[in-house]
């Protein structure tokens, strides 16, 4: 997971951590209110759209239209 070619932005590098810190918390995956609120954001959108690229970049996997899906992938 700490590939250096994905040169991930500090704040995706903090949702990502986020995430797993959630996760491994709770045994389930974060809503995006509880990723925002983690890691000090007041929008949950903001918080998508990291989690958009993360996707992109084959970081995170989650299904669309579908509360708690987002989990990080073995790369």
């Amino acid at each position: 997971m700490n590939d250096p070619d994905l040169q991930l932005t500090r704040r995706q590098r903090q949702v990502l951590a986020a995430l797993q810190r959630l996760h491994e918390r709770d045994g389930f995956a974060p809503s995006l209110r509880e990723l925002a609120a983690e890691v000090g954001v007041a929008s949950a959108s903001t918080v998508l759209h990291h989690v958009r690229v993360l996707e992109q970049r084959g970081v995170v996997e989650r299904r669309p239209h579908a509360a708690r899906t987002v989990t990080t992938t073995s790369r």
